[in-house]
């Protein structure tokens, strides 16, 4: 039995939102707890940098078609089968982790988590829009950040002082999950049950497709130094302390993403492109004293620039969300968020693999350097468009 909930509420949740939050929260989680992780198992099954970034890799090899193919269903057939899918597929990757024998089997279990954030990511999010219009674009960027900053926090606390490092963690995650799967089973669904369903590529009306590209890009680079904190930042930072605590990751990307949710509220103060312009801002600065703790050796000077990451997150996924929102075809919701979230999942993969290439090539610091030096670059020339916009309204 289905019930509906009012979705046009007071304040900023109701109880149809807050189990949205909540399963987007656990889902991003749960395929994050690793992120801490991967230097045990690089210790067990004898690996390094490049296959991590491997690794993060097959995570967006499968991510995509699933977001084309669930975003379209969901648009036609309803939201809320494919977000049940992908819990199962999610489960299925968390279980591939926990029986892990070989390097293979976390390849495994990351395509799974892959097709699992494809099938969830543009539905939930399409859900939680109806079930909240006023605040659904900021409710997606926080569950989203605060459950990928939760992850690793979790995964290392656990893998550093609990027992079986490689086992319990994934156990409780598989919890996790399953509770906001559950209390999501009544929540009435929300779009037109159509038997005919034609795939096709998503297409983006011509009329919004400048600020769509500038958003979705501008949440590429946003993630793309999300990306670098979840894969190679953990054995950056235990190279520069000297402390070989697996915990040590987590919290850093915790305290990244951790800033980045709390600067999402506070971007809302602040009008969308303007919000998205700070971004890019922050985000250059960051990456500044990132490269500045390299040539320093510093890991008082990185955390700086984890501190201003986690801002620039904040402010730019936050702005380039509200503007997918504010521009997309209530038709064309799922489609809309299909293309968004492959963008910037092309930036928390495509990126990562670059920077694992140029780790066999150039060495894990020269790699970088050079990342670093690019994503300034590009994060001045969006900033530079994103005020050209702005000035246009």
């Amino acid at each position: 039995m289905e019930y509906e909930v009012n979705n046009q509420g007071k304040g900023w949740v109701n109880a149809g939102s807050a189990i949205i939050v909540l399963l987007l929260f656990s889902i991003m989680a749960a395929s994050n707890v690793t992120a801490p992780i991967y230097e045990l198992y690089a210790i067990k099954y004898n690996f390094g940098p490049f296959i991590i970034t491997d690794i993060f890799g097959i995570y967006v090899l499968m991510l995509i078609p699933s977001l084309l193919f669930w975003g379209q269903y969901s648009d036609k057939h309803g939201r809320k089968l494919p977000v049940g899918i992908g819990v199962i597929m999610e489960i299925i990757g968390l279980l591939s982790f926990l029986f892990a024998r070989n390097m293979y089997m976390l390849f495994i279990g990351r395509a799974f988590m892959g097709l699992a954030s494809g099938a969830i990511a543009g539905p939930a999010s399409a859900l939680l829009f109806h079930y909240h219009r006023k605040a659904g674009a900021v409710l997606t960027s926080i569950g989203t950040s605060a459950g990928t900053a939760t992850g690793p926090l979790i995964g290392g606390l656990m893998a550093q002082y609990l027992p079986y490092p490689l086992r319990l963690v994934y156990l409780v995650s598989i919890v996790f999950v399953l509770i906001p799967a559950m209390a999501m089973y009544p929540l009435k669904d929300t779009s037109p049950k159509n038997p005919m369903l034609k795939l096709h590529f998503p297409s983006i009306d011509k009329d919004v497709i400048r600020m769509f590209l500038l958003s979705s890009f501008a949440a590429f680079i946003a993630w793309s130094i999300t990306a670098f904190f979840m894969s190679l930042a953990p054995v950056y930072i235990i190279t520069l302390s000297g402390i070989n605590n697996i915990a040590m990751g987590g919290i850093i990307v915790f305290i990244m993403l951790g800033i980045a949710s709390v600067f999402q509220i506070v971007s809302l103060k602040f009008k969308i492109k303007s919000s998205m312009v700070t971004g890019m801002a922050f985000i250059a600065l960051a990456i500044l004293f990132i490269l500045i703790s390299i040539m320093k050796n510093s890991l008082y000077i990185f955390i700086i620039g984890t501190v201003f990451a986690g801002m620039g997150q904040g402010f730019a996924f936050t702005g380039a969300t509200r503007e997918i929102k504010e521009i997309s075809p209530a038709d064309k919701t799922g489609d809309m968020l299909a293309n968004y979230y492959i963008i910037i999942y092309l930036g928390v993969g495509l990126p990562v693999i670059i920077l694992g290439f140029m780790d066999r090539i150039t060495g894990l610091f020269n790699g970088i350097l050079y990342y670093g030096i690019a994503f300034i670059v590009f994060s001045i020339i969006m900033g530079i468009l994103l005020t050209i916009e702005n000035f246009r309204d």
